[in-house]
């Protein structure tokens, strides 16, 4: 008696492929495996053929899979499952079974070819776990390259970049200042240079606690820093900076349970109306109030 399938040498052609086929009939029980799907589930075809899914992979998702099939013998469209099945009982293998409607004469079968990509979709998770990784070497990279190692403010670089766009939102107006802590050189000396890198850093933490959300402050030098107030008029500029000089003074760095006290002398220059931004120019401006702050006792803000 011929197989409803076809000839012999149909079905030979079949059982040698790599590729898991099945074939069931329209009541979903299965009408042939071949060798592949055997090896796959470790089952032998005869404990297959006229059995349906539920029958011999009570653990699979059945009904799923059924739903699936029904579908696919309704409407003739070709249908693409994923499951993840134990090969051989025991290894997790991933599947992609393509299904689609085979009629012959009066009878219709489904036909499912199984492809194990396993192997894919592990690649395709490593390379998307090395795209993850690149990505936060390259925001790292990045941060790096436009900040201090040690403070994590700005560095003088990303500072002149920043400085123009700063200040273009705010009408070109606004303030530079450049402040640099006192007596720095002491501290190193009497604590030691852990003491210097936790001042600065102590530092900082004033300075960000005290200033606006548009300010912007970057560690240009050893104990020196420069600041951009956008927006803000000379009045305002001041406030910030005494408020600043103020909060330091007033705390004092507590190191190693010593009481570290700290100062720090700023320069201010009031960016002109209209006025080009020249960040290394407003700079040299500042850095000359600087000096005369140094110059009168230290612990102040001289604005030119």
């Amino acid at each position: 008696m011929d197989h409803p399938l076809g000839s012999s040498l149909s079905l030979a052609i079949l059982d040698i492929l790599p590729n898991p086929v099945l074939v069931k009939g329209s009541d979903l029980r299965y009408v042939w495996v071949n060798k592949a799907f055997e090896e796959l589930f470790a089952v032998q075809r005869e404990q297959v053929i006229g059995q349906l899914d539920v029958d011999i992979f009570p653990d699979r998702q059945a009904a799923q899979c059924n739903g699936g099939d029904l579908r696919v013998l309704s409407s003739g469209k070709v249908d693409e499952a994923y499951e993840t099945v134990l090969k051989d009982g025991v290894t997790p293998c991933i599947t992609i079974t393509r299904k689609s409607r085979l009629s012959m004469g009066d009878m219709d079968f489904l036909v499912g070819v199984m492809h194990d990509i396993t192997d894919v979709t592990e690649t395709n998770r490593e390379l998307e776990q090395a795209k993850q990784l690149l990505e936060a070497q390259s925001s790292k990279l990045e941060k790096m390259a436009y900040s201090d190692p040690l403070t994590g403010v700005l560095n003088r670089r990303r500072l002149e970049q920043l400085a123009d766009a700063a200040f273009a939102s705010h009408h070109h107006r606004g303030c530079v200042l450049l402040s640099d802590l006192d007596h720095f050189k002491r501290v190193n000396d009497q604590w030691g240079h852990d003491a210097g890198d936790a001042a600065l850093i102590h530092f900082v933490e004033i300075v960000q606690s005290v200033f606006r959300d548009s300010d912007r402050i970057a560690r240009i030098g050893g104990e020196e820093f420069a600041c951009l107030l956008p927006g803000a008029d000379k009045q305002q500029g001041w406030q910030v900076a005494e408020r600043m000089r103020e909060a330091l003074e007033s705390s004092p760095l507590d190191y190693k349970g010593e009481q570290i006290p700290m100062t720090v002398s700023s320069g201010m220059v009031v960016l002109a109306e209209g006025e080009a931004i020249q960040l290394a120019e407003l700079l040299s401006r500042a850095d000359k109030c600087l000096y005369q702050a140094k110059q009168t006792g230290r612990n102040k803000t001289v604005c030119e």
